[in-house]
Parts: C-alpha cells; structure tokens; sequence
C-alpha cells in the first residue's frame, strides 16, 4: 500500500479483498447487535418496563450516537479508519457483557449507553467504502454493506431467539464474544483504506454545530439528510414496539419474535444485496429512493393493522424491500454530494441524523403503542410520505462535486 497520500480508491486491486473484509466485520458486528434485538423489550419488560420505557432504551443508545458518530468520522479522516472500527467492536463487547450481567433496568440502561459508544462507528465503515470506491458504484457498494446489516439481521435475531431459550445472559455474553473475535480478525486482516501525506494536520476538536453548518452549504446534502430523518424514524418504530406487537396480539415470545426480525433482514439482504446493485446504474439513486417508499409505507400499514400471523409476515417483507432500497439510495446520493475529503464528516453527520430519527422515532412510537398497538405503525406510514414529498427537490448526480 502507498503510505505517501495516495487514496486507495486509485488502486482498484485493493477493492474487492478489502471490501469483503469490511463486509465481514459489519456482518459480526451486526449479528451481535441482532441477537440483542428481539430479546432487549422481553428483558426490560421483567423489570417491570412499560412500551415507553421500552422506547427510552432504544432512544439512549441513539442519544450517545448522535454524539459520538461524526466524532469517529471526522478522526478517521485523520487518522484512518481501521483503528476507530477496533474501537468500536471492543466497546460493543462491553456493552454485551453488562446486558448479560444486568440485574436491574438501570443497568439495562448502562449496557445500551456503553452500546452506544461502541456501536457509532457505522459511518466510519460507510467512509472505508468510499474510499475504495468510485462514485458511480458507491451506491452499490453501500448495499453491499446494507446486506450486511440484513445477514446481521437474519442470524443475529434467530441466534438471539435460541439463545433465550437458555437465558437472556447465554445470548449476551455470545454476542460479546462475537464482538471481540471481531476485534481480533479486524485487527490482524483488516487494512487501513486512508492514507495521508507526512505531516497531515492533527485532528481538530469535534464542533457539531459548524459541521451542521458546513452541511447545510450544500442544498442537496440539507435535502437528502431530510429524507434520511423521515425514513429512519419510521423504520425505527419497529425496534421497541415488533417484539411486543408480536406478544400482545399474537402471543409470540422472544424466540418468535427474534425469527420475525430475522424474516426482515433476509428480505432486506436480497433487496440491498443483491438487487440494489442492479438497479442503481440502470435507473439511479433517487428513482429508486422514490420507487422504494411504496412497499415501505405499504408494509408498515400491513404490520401495525395485521389480524392475522399471515399478514404481518407479509408487512414485514414489504417492509424489507422498500427499506432495503430506500436505504443504500439515500446514503449513496449523500456520499455522492460531498466532498471526497470529507466523506468521513459528511456520513458521520448522516449517522447523526439518523440517530436524531432513532432517539425521537422510539421514543414516540414505545408511548403511542401504550395508547394503541396500530398507532406508531400508522404514524411511521405517514413519516415515510414525508420522506417521499421531501425527495422532489433532490437531483440525481453524475459526478463528485466539491463542497470545498
């Protein structure tokens, strides 16, 4: 590898090896995440949780990203990537071994804060695809790592709902140690993407604010941010409130419930996976993004209306493709907008965005099944028509602009 500033996007060799690494350390980390899922509202529900304290938890785990995520992104424009992705899946092992241990809900609490920390690192590795890969396929790529978010989502709930059988500690503490064989194979076979000059200015302090403002420089990143919030709220509704749709109105316990997320991810692997790469160079991103928010919405009425088993499997696929497209779509029009020097910065502030979605979307949505079990499902229906209204403005891009 060139250590005199040379990015690695200009050796295409480097792209596939290193990308597939990449690829298998977010699918590890997400299994881990994934086994937690589906159990988090059952465990916090023995201490006595109600559907907003439920919300509360999902919500804290956002509140420390919201912080931390454009933090990472803007050090590992500095000082690479690959030691902040470490980082990250060592402090996630933390967090899995205090679930594991935790006898009260405040320490329920205390895992997902330390999750959170560990957990913010998402737009470093959105960062690794950039730089080793050109404008024209990052969308494509992003899938690829959306597909690792899917697989994460299919093995890591269904690992997680067998796993609850024996106790909600054996799913922690296998989640923790996923984490740090992570932590190792990162560490021995995952190589650095960015690479600088000698004497590359040290890191500046993290300003959240002037980053803000450095974003909203630009119209079209200030549009897709906007769409990026509607969707991740409404696709965040799902993390506090599915396990308990499932109990309240079908009986489903945790092992059900983690297959449920499970039949969500493979679906969204299919989509991101496989036919996101497909349809972005022939139609793409924002005809995809607007063509997605059909089947996402759709779902979403099917899932929180669902009588019968039938339906809310049928939700849920719907859900997953719309999704699964809408998804990689945004993140690849917000990569494609910013400036290749600041592609850290820029998906850290998407992070941030959508982490503001994941504190408000929970939240709302843990206190709205209180009142009914339909209702955070209809109300997300509703957000993603916003999403789908906010998309007029945008414009599809066919090369890199400078934000500088």
């Amino acid at each position: 590898m060139d250590h005199g500033g040379t990015p690695s996007i200009d050796r295409p060799e480097l792209n596939r090896p290193s990308l597939g690494r990449l690829f298998l350390a977010v699918l590890l980390d997400l299994i881990g995440f994934g086994i937690i899922l589906p159990l988090l509202p059952f465990f916090a529900s023995d201490f006595g949780a109600s559907g907003f304290e439920v919300g509360l938890l999902v919500t804290v785990y956002s509140v420390i990203q919201l912080v931390m995520a454009p933090m990472w992104g803007r050090l590992s424009d500095r000082i690479g990537r690959r030691p902040i992705l470490i980082v990250g899946l060592v402090g996630s092992a933390a967090s899995y071994v205090l679930f594991a241990t935790a006898g009260s809900l405040s320490l329920l609490f205390l895992s997902r804060i330390v999750g959170g920390f560990g957990g913010s690192t998402i737009p470093v590795a959105q960062a690794y695809i950039a730089d080793l890969t050109p404008p024209s396929k990052r969308a494509g790529s992003m899938g690829l790592i959306g597909a690792a978010f899917g697989l994460g989502f299919v093995i890591g709930p269904a690992l997680g709902g067998i796993l609850s059988t024996i106790s909600y500690a054996a799913a922690g503490f296998t989640a923790a140690g996923i984490c740090l064989v992570n932590a190792v194979v990162a560490a021995a076979a995952l190589p650095e993407s960015r690479h600088h000059a000698r004497g590359a200015a040290p890191t500046p302090r993290f300003d959240l604010p002037a980053a803000l403002r450095q974003a909203a420089d630009s119209t079209q990143i200030r549009r897709v941010l906007g769409v990026y919030l509607f969707l991740t709220m409404a696709f965040s509704t799902l993390q506090p409130t599915l396990s308990l749709l499932a109990d309240a109105r079908f009986s489903m316990q945790a092992q059900q419930a983690g297959y449920l997320f499970a039949l969500l991810g493979l679906v969204s692997v299919i989509m991101q996976g496989m036919l996101v790469r497909r349809l972005v160079p022939r139609f793409g991103e924002r005809a995809l993004l607007r063509a997605s928010t059909v089947p996402f919405a759709i779902g979403l009425l099917l899932v929180g209306l669902s009588v019968t088993q039938t339906g809310l499997l049928w939700g849920l696929v719907l859900l997953g493709i719309g999704y699964g497209g809408a998804i990689p779509s945004v993140l690849g029009l917000l990569s494609r907008t910013a400036d290749p020097e600041r592609q850290g910065a820029a998906l850290g502030l998407g992070q941030s965005v959508g982490s503001s979605a994941r504190i408000l979307g929970p939240t709302v949505a843990g206190g709205l099944f209180d009142v009914g079990v339909p209702l955070p499902y209809v109300v997300a229906a509703g957000l993603v028509v916003l999403g789908l209204a906010a998309t007029a403005g945008l414009s599809q891009p066919h090369d890199v602009p400078s934000l500088s």
